[in-house]
């Protein structure tokens, strides 16, 4: 039998280069699934080796999943729809408080500047304070309305998020509980914007009786501490938004863990917060609404990370997600058993 010579051979990957570029899809395909074989075999290498890094990748697994971006807009449109009320609420209760304490009006502007950076300032908030008597029946109609929508749409998305879905209780009970929920949450908030003045006043009176009350020193104190106070009442809020709203029954610390990381990310997001509104609200395109759009946007970007904190919390005590089964090649054949008795 005679050996295929070097021309042959060169003849024979000529044609199989030609077949190739002849039919380029089927080999940009090839391409393509080898790439991501080897990248799939490569980030499951770091997935094995790395825990957090697989953590990472089924908290946005889950996110994408239960399509947590809608639901946020849903959420989005009921808190934005309580903001006004709730101000409004919020200085007809401190209208009356100011006989007692001249600075309640001060906390409710303090907690403003706080969980909405930027924003707090060009708002008409003064024109809102003056109408103390209306004020308290618009915001009471408007909170029962807006508020407890938010609370429903916020649930809603906790629960997706957790896989529960979205049970069918009692209207008269599920709103007492709503009722309850953002009675919670606004006790957590006033508590948070009160211990953030407490412990100012406290560290303001530590550093005037160490005399270093104009020094950096005293400056990197008194902001490390509002920033722990802050971060420390912001994880009671995450609290309830876990153990209470969401149902889900994940061992304490589990949602200790969820609360952590939702308060020190919420406080990034805050310092950011600044920036990122007055970007939007000095758009020129916005014009007048320039400060609604910014409200608009930082509500949204604040519900989605707490959609991802609980995509992050809920996803802490599973395991890795299983390998999807791969789709047979329409070239490849199963061989058929022999039957008996064959040759």
């Amino acid at each position: 039998m005679s050996c295929p010579d070097a021309r042959s051979t060169g003849r024979a990957a000529r044609i199989g280069y030609v077949a190739e570029v002849a039919n380029p899809v089927e080999w940009i395909s090839g391409l393509l699934r080898a790439g991501k074989e080897r990248g799939g075999a490569v980030v499951g290498g770091v997935r094995q080796r790395r825990p957090w890094v697989d953590h990472a990748i089924r908290t946005w697994q889950r996110y994408q999943e239960c399509r947590a971006d809608q639901l946020a807009g849903a959420v989005t449109y009921f808190a934005f729809l309580s903001f006004f009320p709730l101000i409004a609420l919020a200085f007809a209760i401190v209208g009356y408080a100011v006989t007692v304490s001249p600075h309640a009006g001060d906390l409710v502007r303090q907690a403003l500047n706080e969980y909405v950076p930027g924003l707090a300032t060009r708002l008409p908030i003064d024109q809102i304070a003056a109408a103390k008597k209306g004020a308290g029946i618009i915001g009471l109609l408007g909170l029962l309305y807006a508020g407890l929508g938010w609370i429903d749409a916020l649930r809603d998305a906790l629960r997706q998020v957790w896989l529960h879905g979205s049970p069918r209780p009692n209207f008269l009970l599920a709103k007492a509980s709503d009722l309850l929920t953002l009675v919670l949450l606004g006790g957590a908030l006033i508590m948070s914007t009160l211990l953030n003045g407490t412990a100012a006043a406290a560290t303001h009176l530590v550093l005037d009786w160490l005399n270093l009350q104009d020094s950096a020193v005293a400056e990197f104190v008194l902001r490390m501490t509002a920033l722990g106070v802050s971060v420390s009442a912001d994880m009671i809020v995450f609290l309830v938004l876990f153990g209470r709203i969401s149902g889900a029954r994940e061992p304490i610390t589990v949602l200790l863990r969820g609360a952590v990381f939702g308060a020190v990310g919420l406080a990034l997001l805050k310092l950011l917060g600044t920036f990122l509104l007055g970007h939007t609200t000095g758009n020129p395109i916005y014009g007048t609404f320039a400060v609604m759009v910014g409200l608009l946007v930082w509500i949204d970007i604040t519900v989605r990370f707490i959609l991802l904190a609980a995509a992050w919390t809920a996803t802490s005590t599973k395991g890795p997600a299983p390998e999807p089964t791969p789709v047979p090649m329409a070239d490849e054949v199963t061989p058929e058993p022999e039957e008996a008795g064959g040759r």
